[in-house]
This record gives structure tokens, sequence and C-alpha cells, in this order.
């Protein structure tokens, strides 16, 4: 019981440190263009996982518009017809764009293998799945060579 009421006091003292000082935790204090290097470092060895050549990858935009993301409802996507993917880098976790990045990665894999159509992002579908585990596999692979990314 003493530990949920002292989670509880912390938890409220953190709230009304970010009201006051109108600021958001962790990844909103780092300059984004720092973690550039270790996102290209990352698309690399997911490429080399689901076995994705230099010359079959796609654009990969990372846009800092936060906006955007409330106006998609996602944080990221694929767009199957001019293969570009887009990622949301602004205030979220770098741990949480990198699993995007390698989710929206291996659906181009699956276009590759023309294994995508219409139904292909409903949730629960196959193609869907397989991005969503194949993501969280890669996720755990680089973060025991690079825990810094869960920082």
């Amino acid at each position: 019981m003493k530990s949920d009421s002292k989670y509880n006091s912390k938890k409220r003292l953190l709230e009304v440190f970010q009201k006051v000082n109108k600021i958001k935790l962790n990844e909103d204090l780092l300059n984004p263009k720092d973690k550039f290097p270790l996102i290209a470092e990352f698309v690399a060895y997911a490429c080399n996982r689901i076995d994705l050549s230099e010359n079959d990858l796609p654009e990969i935009i990372i846009s800092e518009n936060d906006g955007e993301a409330r106006e998609n409802k996602s944080f990221g996507g694929y767009n199957i017809k001019d293969e570009t993917i887009r990622v949301i880098l602004i205030n979220r976790n770098l741990a949480d764009v990198l699993r995007t990045l390698a989710h929206e990665l291996v659906h181009h894999k699956q276009k590759i293998e023309n294994k995508l159509d219409q139904d292909s992002g409903k949730t629960g579908s196959d193609c869907e799945n397989e991005a969503n585990s194949l993501a969280g596999v890669i996720m755990r692979e680089f973060g025991k060579i690079r825990p810094e990314i869960f920082e």
C-alpha cells in the first residue's frame, strides 16, 4: 500500500512539474536531429534482418509534425503506390519510432513479395500480424545491441 501512495505522489509531482514548466518528458528535451544516425543504423539493421536489399529500400520520410498523427490517427504508414514510409518522430520515444519504422519496412518487403492486397492493413490480417510480430522481434534484437534506444 505504501508503494502505491509513493508512486502516486511521485506521479502527481511529475505532472505538476510538467504543467508548470510546460515541458514534456524524455525525448522532447532532445534535439530530434541527434537521433538520425541511430535511426539510420536501425534501418540498416532492420533491412538486413528482413533481407531487404539497399536497392529495394523505400524512401523514408521522418516527420517532425505531430499534427500528422492526429490527422492520420497513426504514427506512421507505408504508401504502397509511391513506396514511401512516413514516420512521426516528434514527441515520441525513440524505441516507439523505430518499432513503427520496422513495421512499415516489413510492409514494404511484403509488397515486393506480392503479399499485399487491399485488406492487408486491416487489424488481424496475416500481413498486419506479420508486420507487428516481426517488428517486435527486430526491436528486441536491436535493443540488445543498442539499449540506449529505450532511454
